[in-house]
C-alpha cells in the first residue's frame, strides 16, 4: 500500500513539472511574437527611382494591419455594396466619416450597373390623401307638387264654453278629437342643404263633445268641425341627403265659421228643441282666422320626387269666439292642436345646376 501511494504522488509531481515546462515554453514563444511585430520596417528614403523600383517596393514592403485594411479593394467593395442597401440617411451619414482621398474613389465605385435596381425613396414616400368624412349632393332647383295625407285634430276646453261650471253640476262630460283628411299643393326651393317651402292645405279643426244630463237622463252630442285652408310658410334644414327638419308657421282660415252640429236622444216630440240649441250654438259660437306654428320632419328626393311629412301644429290663439247671448254660452280659452302625416309628388321647375 505504501509503494503505491508513493507512486501515485511521483506521478503527480512529474505531470505538474512538465505541464509547468509546457506554459513556460508558450509564453515565451508569445512574448518573442511580440516583439517582432512592434519592431517598426525602416522605410526607404526618398529617391529618384524609376517606376518599375517603386513598384517593388510597393509589393515588398511591410505595412501595418491599419494600412493593409484601407488599402485592400476588395474590403472596399464590400463595404460600399453594404452602404448601398443601407437607408438614405445612413448613407449620408457614412460619406461625412470618409476622408476626403476615399471619396472620389467611393463615388465612382457607387455609380449603379445597367442591372442594378435603383429605388427612389423621395417618390415612393407620399403624403395620405385626406379622408372624407362626410359626402352631400349639391342642389339649386324650384320644384312643385300635391300632397294627400291624414291627421289628428283636437279643440280644447269645449265643456266651458258651454256650461258655466259655477253651480254644482249635474251632468258629466267628454271631450275627444277626431281623424281629418287632408290635401294641398306645395312649392319648394332647395339650394343644398336648405330649403324653403310655401304650400296651402285644405283639412279640417275637429271635435267631439259629449254631455250626459243627469236630469231626465239625456245624452247631447256636439260636433266642431271647421273647415280651413291653411296656408303655410316653412324652412327645411337637411340633415342628410334626403331627410330635413323644418319650422314655420300656419294660419288657418275657416270655410264655415257655424260649422257646430247638434243632437240628442230625445223623442221625436222635442226634435224642434234639438232644432232650436243648433242654430243658437252656430249664433254664438264663431270660428275665427286662426295662427298656428308648425314643426315637421320629412322625406324629400330630388332624384324621384317623392316627398313624406309627419307635422304637428299647435293654435295658441282662441279657434272659436263667444258672441253676446242669452243662451248661457261663455267665453273661454280654447286651443287646438293638428297632426298631421302626408304624401306626395313632386316635378321640377327648374334644372339641377
Amino acid at each position: 500500500m505504501g509503494n503505491s501511494t508513493s507512486n501515485t504522488r511521483r506521478n503527480v509531481i512529474r505531470g505538474i513539472v512538465a505541464l509547468i515546462i509546457i506554459l513556460i515554453i508558450l509564453l515565451c514563444l508569445r512574448l518573442c511574437k511580440h516583439d517582432k511585430e512592434e519592431v517598426p520596417t525602416p522605410q526607404p528614403p526618398p529617391s529618384a527611382s524609376t517606376p518599375q523600383d517603386t513598384i517593388k517596393q510597393d509589393t515588398t514592403t511591410v505595412f501595418p494591419k491599419t494600412w493593409q485594411k484601407v488599402s485592400k479593394p476588395k474590403r472596399k467593395r464590400k463595404v460600399i455594396a453594404a452602404s448601398v442597401l443601407q437607408p438614405a440617411k445612413e448613407v449620408a451619414v457614412q460619406e461625412k466619416k470618409k476622408t476626403p482621398q476615399e471619396q472620389p474613389k467611393q463615388q465612382a465605385i457607387i455609380e449603379p450597373e445597367p442591372d442594378d435596381i435603383v429605388i427612389d425613396t423621395a417618390e415612393t414616400i407620399r403624403e395620405p390623401k385626406p379622408k372624407r368624412v362626410f359626402s352631400h349632393k349639391h342642389y339649386y332647383q324650384t320644384r312643385i307638387g300635391i300632397r294627400v295625407g291624414v291627421g289628428y285634430s283636437v279643440i280644447g276646453n269645449l265643456g266651458a264654453l258651454v256650461e258655466d261650471g259655477a253651480i254644482r253640476p249635474r251632468y258629466t262630460m267628454e271631450e275627444s278629437g277626431a281623424l281629418v283628411p287632408s290635401i294641398g299643393v306645395f312649392a319648394l326651393w332647395r339650394h343644398d342643404r336648405l330649403g324653403v317651402e310655401l304650400a296651402a292645405d285644405y283639412t279640417w279643426l275637429s271635435s267631439t263633445l259629449k254631455e250626459h244630463k243627469q236630469i231626465g237622463n239625456i245624452d247631447e252630442k256636439t260636433i266642431f268641425r271647421y273647415h280651413v285652408i291653411m296656408p303655410q310658410v316653412a324652412a327645411r334644414l337637411y340633415l342628410l341627403s334626403d331627410l330635413y327638419m323644418g319650422v314655420g308657421v300656419g294660419m288657418s282660415i275657416p270655410l264655415n265659421p257655424g260649422g257646430i252640429d247638434f243632437s240628442s236622444n230625445r223623442t221625436a216630440m222635442f226634435a224642434s228643441v234639438d232644432e232650436l240649441t243648433r242654430e243658437h250654438l252656430r249664433e254664438t259660437l264663431r270660428a275665427r282666422l286662426h295662427v298656428m306654428p308648425l314643426l315637421k320632419i320629412g322625406y324629400s328626393s330630388f332624384k324621384n320626387g317623392i316627398e313624406a311629412s309627419l307635422q304637428y301644429g299647435y293654435g295658441f290663439m282662441d279657434l272659436i269666439k263667444t258672441n253676446e247671448n242669452p243662451y248661457g254660452y261663455h267665453k273661454a280659452t280654447n286651443n287646438s292642436h293638428l297632426l298631421l302625416l302626408t304624401v306626395g309628388y313632386t316635378i321640377p321647375l327648374t334644372k339641377q345646376k
